[in-house]
């Protein structure tokens, strides 16, 4: 387990998958990250899918692959490659295994820095291999609901997405955990907010899909307590928990990348919705900033 800290928040990280596991106040030592048994993961990196693929493959170049849900990157040790007091940078590459699945030489780097009361995530990916390559990049951090103690339910809290926007829409789950290919309302979303109810998640993620979004905050009226992230290098962000009420956690996820659309018929990685492409030697660069209140 690797540890980062300034002087109001300490973080820890997982090398397996790079996984952000606590970001805890040093004043209330009250954790942010959700550390609960109903879902045994914390933040994990989606790479390089999102989401599950039709029959758990998908084509590429007139090949058949298999890929699990999310894709492989939140199984696999990282390695450091550079660490200071409030910052590190871990960094996957290809190994035997992925490249049955994903035919495909890269790297993947994120790097955790600590400002004040904010945690940056930067990931950068680069195509190391001798032809375009596919892929999806989501982040998935699974956030306590109530905020740091807050004596408040779940249903006192609601998100809001910048800039306003007069009618927030969504990719429609159905079935779980697929698309069918429609955009609709978010039920009871008024302009750019949405109270939070277990009851909203009774279809599984919904996955925002409003243009031009940089913003996302959970927060409640009845507290000053509040969490956001920027988005601006990330055209969609989906929200995500258990419907258990015991499941005491929101995902505010960040996604550069959607599920497939249910099919008979495998997904073309080429012709994917929501799929980014780089170029032999090309890199590009996401990055979101959590700021903790």
């Amino acid at each position: 387990m690797l540890a980062i800290e300034n002087n109001q928040l300490k973080v820890e990280i997982n090398e397996v998958g790079a996984q952000l596991t606590h970001v805890v106040d040093k004043t209330t030592n009250a954790d942010y990250i959700w550390n609960g048994s109903e879902w045994e993961r914390h933040a994990p990196i989606l790479f390089p899918v999102i989401g599950k693929s039709n029959d758990n493959k998908y084509i590429l170049n007139g090949k058949i692959y298999e890929m699990k849900q999310h894709g492989f990157a939140r199984d696999y040790p990282w390695t450091v490659v550079d660490k200071g007091d409030d910052r590190v940078s871990l960094t996957l590459t290809e190994n035997e295994e992925t490249l049955t699945v994903y035919p495909f030489h890269f790297s993947l780097m994120v790097t955790y820095t600590l400002e004040a009361n904010q945690l940056k995530v930067e990931f950068l990916v680069k195509n190391n291999s001798e032809e375009t390559m596919p892929f999806g990049l989501g982040f998935h951090p699974g956030f306590n609901v109530p905020i740091v103690g807050d004596e408040l339910e779940f249903s006192d809290y609601e998100v809001s997405l910048s800039p306003e926007v007069t009618e927030l829409t969504q990719f429609q789950i159905d079935p779980i955990p697929f698309r069918n290919g429609k955009v609709i309302p978010v039920p009871k979303a008024e302009k750019s907010t949405l109270p939070l109810s277990y009851s909203e998640f009774d279809d599984g993620l919904i996955i925002i899909n409003n243009p031009g979004l940089t913003g996302i905050v959970l927060s409640s009226a009845k507290s000053d307590h509040q969490i956001s992230l920027t988005l601006e290098d990330f055209p969609y962000v989906a929200l995500w928990t258990m419907t258990d009420p015991e499941a005491k956690f929101l995902c505010m996820e960040p996604f550069a990348g959607l599920p497939d659309v249910k099919s008979d018929e495998l997904t073309d990685w080429m012709k994917k919705e929501g799929n980014n492409f780089l170029k032999p030697d090309e890199s590009t660069h996401f990055s979101t900033t959590i700021t903790l209140k």
